[in-house]
């Protein structure tokens, strides 16, 4: 077989789906399942427009209004992994992908910094081939997605007046744990928000560091030999993001890993 595909067995795909399932988990365990967010105040459905057609249709309204609706769709997803896991074929894997793509969707309407959590949705994509050639132009894919949805959030960065104002970090961090000052939770990462807001030059010396591991993601257009590299800096910048913003890095961690694990390098 061609070395290019070997990783494309099914010993592999087990492993991505177990590590979304995973993740999956994490998020109903820490209290953000279809469940835990029935009846929830309405919030916002973002400006994607693949949104829209879900809320226009009244999808995610329907679920998080019946609580026992919402409850059977936490089961049946969780079903779905179970047995993409043990009996893996690719027609269990796009019915659990269309059941993680609506509970991201419904879950998108109550959580800010949306975009970096739908990793853990998209990194099925490619199992849903049938054909391995299918498969590998989809990680290929998927991979520049990964590339260009990191580098254009540095750009984005560059471009916008934060990077000229010394109160742009330092005001962010004050408005992302402003909860937890409220709370008087004055827990390690609380005293570490503090410290940079009372620090602003270092505040923006901190944005100017995740700009530049951000926009490392930019020598994977040229060469998969810095895949590792960046992998790894992506991962420093979301956990320096949770520990500082808050931003939960769980949702991107799988998508991120294939950068670790990527599939069309291993003999």
């Amino acid at each position: 077989m061609n070395k290019f595909l070997t990783p494309l067995r099914t010993d592999f795909a087990k492993q991505l789906i177990l590590l979304v399932f995973i993740e999956f988990l994490i998020f109903q365990i820490s209290g953000v399942g279809y469940a835990s967010i029935s009846k929830a105040p309405y919030f916002n459905i973002g400006v994607d427009p693949l949104y829209w057609i879900f809320y226009g249709l009244f999808i995610p309204q329907t679920i998080i209004k019946y609580p026992l609706i919402a409850s059977i769709l936490d089961f049946a997803t969780i079903g779905f992994f179970m047995i993409s896991l043990f009996k893996f074929n690719e027609k269990w894997i796009r019915v659990t992908f269309l059941l993680l793509l609506l509970y991201y969707i419904t879950l998108t309407g109550y959580l800010g910094h949306r975009n970096y959590q739908s990793g853990f949705v998209w990194v099925l994509i490619p199992l849903m081939f049938n054909s391995e050639k299918n498969k590998m132009l989809a990680f290929e894919l998927l991979r520049y997605w990964i590339l260009f949805f990191y580098t254009s959030s540095a750009i984005l960065k560059i471009g916008g007046d934060g990077v000229f104002n010394t109160n742009h970090l330092s005001s962010i961090l004050s408005q992302q744990f402003l909860p937890y000052y409220i709370e008087q939770n004055m827990g390690v990462r609380t005293l570490i928000n503090s410290y940079f807001l009372n620090h602003k030059n270092l505040a923006q010396l901190l944005f100017f560091g995740a700009i530049m591991l951000e926009g490392t993601t930019i020598l994977g257009f040229f060469a998969k030999k810095y895949d590792k590299i960046i992998g790894v800096l992506l991962i420093v910048f979301h956990l320096f993001n949770w520990l500082l913003m808050d931003i939960s890095p769980i949702g991107q961690l799988s998508i991120l890993l294939i950068f670790f694990f990527i599939p069309f390098k291993k003999n």
